[in-house]
């Protein structure tokens, strides 16, 4: 009986130690799981993907009422070799060049100015106006930033530093971001913002796109049109908008808009979960392109 309780005791001994092993040191093969740990600040942050900028989460440090700290953080992250970007997955790239300091941030009445130091003129030529929309679409999307102002060394960036590319005189969304041009008349051209989502090691992402156009129809209708559709820029997005959905009418009033679809807003390809994403996906669309603060979706008469 004892050699029995012995046995026993020394296979649970070494069933705890192989088990304690694996957990210190996992195989290299084992799948990296994201980690959300609660209790902490999130923000978001448009980052390289190959030759997109996409959105993805970062740990804040600064709290949501210290908005110059916040700025100040993403700005970290946005820079190669930071602190903060040292720790970035490795499917994002940051693109203000290494060594690049902020000598001083203002925010006034929406009116962002930023002042690098000259490192930032190292960028390369090939990522320079990439550059600049992740700063743009990265810091609008804090409450209160509506428009910024980029310094170097105290003088105002007029231009891109290599191509010499004119800037406008205060940057917005209306920059655009991974852009396409569909245009023959450069003078009626408007744009439109687009959200798509791209999937990265299993997890969905938005990915805007700045649609350059002479369409004069209808802006609400042709976002939606072209959300059904896969986008022939770039085949690796996709919008779970089903093809069949008809936007059957829309209100706007002040800054809320009023959806009413058909009852195919979502393909049978894909699960109801999504509905929250492809939500998401067409308020950030006519948030960023029309300016509407609340969008509300209605099918069949019922709000969804």
């Amino acid at each position: 009986m004892f050699n029995n309780i012995k046995r026993k005791l020394i296979i649970s001994f070494l069933t705890l130690f192989v088990l304690t092993i694996v957990y210190l040191f996992p195989s290299e093969e084992s799948p990296k799981k994201n980690i959300i740990y609660k209790d902490v600040n999130y923000t978001n942050v448009y980052l390289l993907n190959k030759d997109l900028l996409v959105e993805t989460s970062i740990v804040s440090k600064a709290t949501s009422n210290d908005i110059i700290s916040n700025i100040k953080d993403i700005l970290s992250s946005l820079t190669v070799n930071s602190e903060k970007s040292k720790y970035l997955d490795n499917n994002f790239k940051a693109l203000i060049p290494e060594g690049t300091r902020i000598l001083d941030v203002s925010l006034d009445k929406g009116l962002l100015k930023i002042n690098f130091s000259k490192e930032i003129l190292n960028i390369d030529a090939s990522l320079e106006e990439k550059m600049i929309e992740s700063i743009i679409y990265s810091l609008t999307k804090l409450d209160g930033v509506e428009k910024i102002m980029i310094f170097v060394e105290g003088e105002k960036l007029d231009s891109l530093p290599h191509s010499k590319k004119a800037l406008p005189i205060e940057l917005t969304k209306s920059y655009g971001i991974n852009k396409v041009y569909d245009v023959n008349n450069i003078f009626t051209m408007d744009v439109l913002n687009l959200y798509y989502y791209i999937n990265i090691d299993d997890n969905y992402h938005l990915v805007p796109v700045s649609i350059f156009t002479n369409n004069s129809d209808d802006k609400v209708e042709v976002i939606i049109e072209e959300l059904k559709s896969s986008p022939i820029h770039q085949s690796n997005l996709m919008s779970f908008l089903a093809s069949n959905a008809t936007l059957l009418d829309y209100e706007i009033k002040e800054n809320t808009i009023k959806l009413e679809f058909s009852s195919y807003i979502l393909d049978n390809f894909f699960s109801e979960k999504l509905i929250e994403e492809v939500k998401y996906a067409i308020s950030a669309s006519l948030g960023d392109t029309l300016g509407v603060k609340e969008v509300n979706f209605f099918v069949n008469g019922e709000k969804i």
